[in-house]
């Protein structure tokens, strides 16, 4: 299903660019999906359009300063992590919720995507939230090879790239679309704080959000991710203390696969499979 391209603002009026896909039939709901940190909608357009031809209106965006929603010139381009879940997140929700007013609303988050769910001051319209591959992101916590990998990125690339050219070429590296300088230095802060973001979503006041969340969560959880964990997404799950939680676990094993990984939940082989599970989660 190709779906419409259209324009949603964000809270504070940046155009963000979404592809809505809507059911024939009469929808069951509305699902919300967040990428990853740096990964374009398009990675989950699948996904999206397997939602719609089971029934659920399905929306994809990029947050700003990542793939349709990037500016012509990256350098200089003021972005955060924060910005994306404070402001982009929030303007999707709220304008499915206009639209959408009498249908449920579901977010399936995956990886930092779920991270800043805590971060949307109307987090308490979402009906029920998947986090998917999931997790908080201190690389001590993470498993080989991505333990070993990141540093070098974030006290090389990150400064070096980001005095060169004002923001952080990541995509040759098959991490993702570029990073807005903002962006990458968050990640950066984040990532070597065994912390996390709580000390400065904390400081901002911004960390007592996650407890509006009281609907339920289910975590999915893949054994062979190296960044979401056991012990990462694990971690996340502590913010979400009062959410109706349940984890599930998947080994690529079960699904007589040798690999999942940290983004394969999104491959089209999941149809029947992973991606038709979820759907029956869906309350």
């Amino acid at each position: 299903m190709k779906g419409q391209q259209i324009i949603i603002p964000a809270k504070d009026g940046y155009k963000l660019t979404a592809i809505l896909r809507e059911p024939k039939a009469k929808a069951k709901g509305v699902v919300q999906i967040h990428c990853g940190g740096g990964l374009p909608q398009s990675l989950y357009s699948n996904f999206a359009s397997f939602l719609s031809e089971n029934g659920f209106v399905s929306i994809t965006f990029d947050y700003r300063g990542i793939g349709l929603s990037k500016p012509n010139n990256l350098k200089s381009f003021k972005a955060d992590p924060i910005d994306w879940g404070e402001l982009d997140m929030f303007g999707v929700l709220d304008w499915c919720i206009k639209k959408y007013p009498e249908q449920k609303k579901i977010i399936a988050a995956h990886s930092m995507g779920g991270q800043l769910v805590g971060l949307m001051e109307n987090n308490a319209e979402i009906d029920q939230l998947f986090l998917i591959a999931s997790s908080t992101g201190y690389w001590k916590d993470m498993s080989k090879p991505f333990k070993w990998i990141f540093p070098p990125i974030w006290f090389s690339t990150i400064p070096v790239h980001n005095f060169i050219f004002g923001y952080t070429k990541v995509k040759k590296l098959k991490l993702g679309e570029n990073l807005p300088k903002g962006v990458a230095n968050k990640w950066w802060k984040w990532s070597i704080n065994k912390n996390y973001f709580e000390d400065e979503l904390t400081k901002l006041e911004k960390i007592s959000n996650y407890d509006k969340i009281k609907i339920p969560l289910i975590s999915i959880q893949i054994s062979d991710d190296p960044i979401a964990n056991n012990i990462t997404a694990n971690n996340l799950l502590k913010y979400y203390k009062n959410a109706k939680i349940r984890i599930k676990k998947i080994t690529p094993k079960q699904l007589g696969v040798n690999k999942i990984g940290h983004s394969g939940f999104f491959s089209r082989k999941f149809k029947n499979t992973l991606w038709k599970n979820l759907v029956t989660e869906i309350i």
